[in-house]
């Protein structure tokens, strides 16, 4: 399964499922925002939007099933009440357009980074003050109201290991205590070790499963998303999947493969994600890595765009991804090393941006250029803001000289509005005016 990434009417996304499709993938996980409105943010019956029917519909011819997240406490904005029947009611009159409307047989109720205590006071009257005993009993009651065919899995406010822990939390000791009276038939949504999960094992899985009741696992497994990572971080992460045991593919009932907010650049782990579940154990990572690398370059690629794509892998790599933003490079301007390895970007990237302009894959092109050049435009700037924070220091009259240069820089990337804002991002937090008057 992927994660559909956007709305089902952005032709990046659309782009976006038709390539996880070529690989394999045979499910889609859907958001329910992207699907429709279940919640009664004014007064509005549940119902689904026409572009998700159509997307549905292409789904059914294409043979991917869809599986649609609810997420009760954020889509209602922290108004949903455990205690009292209306949400509820949305939420499986909604399910059931899902079912007879758009053919989605898998629901999800996610709780996932929701508050773990209660604050509605029916709901502490009723549950207690933690929130596990409430999420259990909606789970319950949902699971017996769902139309034919259909099936729930609970993703709890504990999903990993380290949150689990020992059990003895305000919310993972009820949930444990408390899972046993859910119907076996539910399965539970699980991110691994971590919520980011450099590795993952098959005794790990099996030991989870084992404290779960034996209950199927989805494994959302964040690779190469990283929700730790900053958006505005100036790399990206192209790492081939890596960490992963063989064996969970035969403890897991399904896989969640979790791309990039920039679809186009999550194909290069996307392709060793389809290698990896096709294979698992003749699985390796470096040689996925190149056959991802040949076919999104394609056949009638030059030896120039070739090496230029498989060096910006190599730069790009690593998991989870540089965090460095344009803001936190300024708390950096005084490490030679950090401002040297700019250096290196601002003489060589203009040669690679070109070279890759010739990539035939254009989502994975467009994304790797954008993020490029937002780098490129903060690597020129290092210099410059460093001479004229210096010379603002030292009072010199000379400094608007050095800031008229930068808005010459500015002006430069009018054009690119994703290093424009990057280069102005830097500016700001530097202290350095973004618009200053030239000097006379």
């Amino acid at each position: 399964m992927v994660k559909l990434g956007g709305a089902p009417s952005d032709p990046a996304v659309t782009s976006h499922i038709e390539f996880a499709r070529s690989l394999g993938f045979n499910a889609v996980w859907v958001d329910s925002d992207q699907a429709g409105s279940w919640s009664a943010a004014g007064g509005r019956r549940p119902s689904l939007t026409r572009e998700f029917r159509r997307f549905a519909s292409r789904s059914g011819e294409r043979e991917l099933s869809l599986w649609v997240s609810i997420n009760p406490v954020a889509g209602s904005q922290g108004l949903f009440v455990f205690s009292e029947p209306e949400g509820e009611e949305r939420i499986v009159r909604f399910a059931t357009l899902l079912r007879e409307r758009a053919g989605v047989r898998q629901i999800v109720l996610s709780f996932d980074d929701q508050p773990t205590r209660l604050t509605n006071l029916g709901d502490i009257d009723r549950y207690g003050a933690s929130a596990a005993p409430a999420h259990l009993d909606l789970a319950r009651r949902i699971a017996s109201r769902l139309p034919p065919g259909m099936r729930l899995w609970l993703c709890a406010a504990t999903y990993c290991d380290a949150h689990l822990g020992a059990g003895e939390g305000p919310y993972s000791k009820p949930f444990l205590e408390g899972i046993a009276s859910l119907p076996h038939t539910i399965g539970i949504v699980w991110t691994g070790p971590e919520v980011v999960s450099p590795s993952i094992t098959r005794s790990q899985i099996d030991a989870v499963r084992s404290r779960l009741g034996g209950r199927p696992l989805l494994l959302y497994d964040n690779f190469p998303m990283n929700d730790g990572a900053p958006p505005k971080a100036i790399a990206l992460s192209l790492a081939p999947l890596s960490g992963r045991d063989p064996g969970i593919a035969r403890s897991v009932a399904a896989y969640l493969a979790c791309p990039l907010p920039q679809l186009g650049a999550s194909r290069i782990t996307l392709a060793t994600i389809a290698d990896f579940l096709h294979d698992p154990a003749g699985y390796d990572p470096r040689a996925s890595r190149d056959r991802a690398l040949s076919r999104l370059l394609g056949p009638g690629a030059s030896e120039e765009t070739r090496v230029a794509l498989d060096t910006q892998q190599i730069e790009w790599g690593a998991f989870p991804r540089d965090p460095t933003t344009p803001a936190a490079a300024v708390g950096r301007l005084h490490d030679p090393a950090f401002v040297d390895s700019f250096t290196w970007t601002a003489a060589r990237y203009p040669g690679r941006i070109a070279s890759l302009a010739g990539l035939s894959d254009a989502p994975l092109r467009e994304d790797l250029l954008r993020a490029m050049r937002r780098r490129l435009a903060l690597a020129q700037a290092l210099p410059l803001a460093i001479e004229y924070l210096a010379r603002r220091a030292a009072g010199r009259a000379d400094a608007a000289e050095v800031l008229a240069r930068l808005q010459d820089q500015r002006a430069s990337w009018s054009s690119h509005p994703e290093a424009l804002d990057a280069l102005e991002s830097f500016l700001s937090a530097s202290g350095i005016p973004v618009a200053p008057a030239r000097p006379s």
